[in-house]
C-alpha cells in the first residue's frame, strides 16, 4: 500500500455518507438499487461517493445486465473491518446507521435467488403495499 492510497482511503472515511455506504458494504455486496433504497439518498448523490470508493480501490463492481453491483474488494474488506471494529461503538450509537442497518436486511429480503431484481424506490413501495 502507497501513501497515495492511504490518503485516498482516508479522504473515504472523512465523509460520513461515504463510512455509511462502506458500513453497508461490509453487511452485504449490493447493487445501487439497493443501496439508493436502504441508504435513503439519491441515485446521483450515491454515484458521486461511489465514484470516490471506487477510486480509493476500496471495492469491487460487478455488472449484471443494467445493474451493477459493489462488494468490498478482497484487500481491503480487513482493513475496513479493523477500523469499523475498533469505533463500532460510535458508529452503532449513531441512530442513522440503525435505520441504514434495518433498512438493507428489508431490502435484501427482496431478492430473488440471492440478486437484487427491482430498481430504487422498491422499499417503500413494498412496506407500503404490506400496511
Amino acid at each position: 500500500m502507497t501513501m497515495t492510497d492511504i490518503l485516498s482511503f482516508g479522504k473515504v472515511l472523512s465523509d460520513p455518507t461515504r463510512v455509511r455506504i462502506l458500513n453497508a458494504l461490509i453487511e452485504s455486496d449490493l447493487c445501487v438499487c439497493e443501496m439508493v433504497d436502504a441508504l435513503e439518498m439519491g441515485q446521483s448523490t450515491l454515484s458521486a461517493h461511489l465514484q470516490t470508493i471506487r477510486q480509493a480501490g476500496i471495492v469491487d463492481t460487478t455488472r449484471r445486465h443494467k445493474m451493477i453491483s459493489y462488494a468490498l474488494c478482497d484487500e481491503y474488506r480487513p482493513i475496513v473491518l479493523a477500523v469499523f471494529d475498533t469505533y463500532r461503538e460510535s458508529i452503532e450509537a449513531e441512530k442513522r446507521v440503525k435505520r441504514d442497518r434495518e433498512r438493507i436486511h428489508a431490502r435484501l429480503r427482496l431478492r430473488k435467488d440471492e440478486k437484487c431484481v427491482l430498481g430504487p424506490g422498491q422499499l417503500d413501495q413494498n412496506s407500503q403495499e404490506e400496511n
